[in-house]
């Protein structure tokens, strides 16, 4: 399959995007920032109390404010190492799903896998005022959406920087259920810490559906060659 010119123009501008409102993020006052994360972030006691206002007298004005973090926390993140690790994984998976499906998919991809990943950890995790932020369950649902794209089609190898010269897709997709199976475990068994394990296996399995979609009504150019 040719290459197409600038291949990672969409992958590029998704990185750019993350590492500039981190950016913006570290300029503020520790205070300010705190609130940025609140505001912007997956509170999920306040999105709770925001369906249940739903619930009781239907759409309001507000909605779209408290509903924004399903997309806005998937790029705000809280240091250097938090988004270097994201950004590095989002580098290979993103570039290996848009070479599969082009650049219009990855990104309904992992646009509707970054807010499944968000609504489960809010449904799994309703009484915390803490806010969930980070990319890492729109990236865990570009693996589940690759593991099924490797299962359905004969994808090409994997030949993207820093993985060491073209990797079997199959290769890549195992390490990606490693993860999966990983995150769940941790999931299930309630591990402590920062990291949001409901969200990675709700980002992956979201992926994993959408992706199911896509295999079964659309085949890619490349593959009727």
């Amino acid at each position: 399959m040719a290459r197409r010119r600038f291949q990672s123009l969409e992958v590029i501008l998704v990185i750019l995007i993350n590492v500039a409102v981190f950016v913006y993020e570290q300029s503020l006052t520790p205070l300010a920032r705190a609130r940025f994360a609140i505001r912007y972030g997956a509170v999920p006691s306040i999105m709770c109390d925001a369906w249940e206002l739903v619930r009781e007298h239907g759409l309001q004005p507000e909605l779209l404010r408290w509903g924004l973090p399903l997309v806005t926390a998937n790029y705000l993140h809280a240091d250097i190492g938090h988004i270097g690790g994201n950004m590095l994984f989002f580098w290979v998976f993103a570039n290996v799903v848009s070479r599969a499906v082009g650049r219009t998919l990855l990104l309904v991809i992992y646009l509707v896998a970054g807010m499944v990943a968000v609504l489960v950890y809010v449904h799994t995790n309703p009484t915390s005022d803490g806010p969930m932020v980070g990319a890492s369950g729109a990236i865990a649902g570009l693996e589940g959406a690759y593991f099924v794209f490797v299962f359905r089609w004969e994808v090409p190898h994997a030949t993207v920087w820093p993985l060491a010269g073209p990797v079997p897709a199959a290769t890549l997709a195992f390490l990606a259920v490693i993860n999966f199976v990983l995150d769940t475990g941790a999931f299930v068994g309630h591990s402590g810490g920062h990291v949001a394990y409901g969200a990675h296996v709700g980002g992956f399995l979201g992926g994993a559906l959408v992706a199911m979609v896509i295999a079964t009504a659309w085949t890619p150019k490349w593959r009727e060659a």
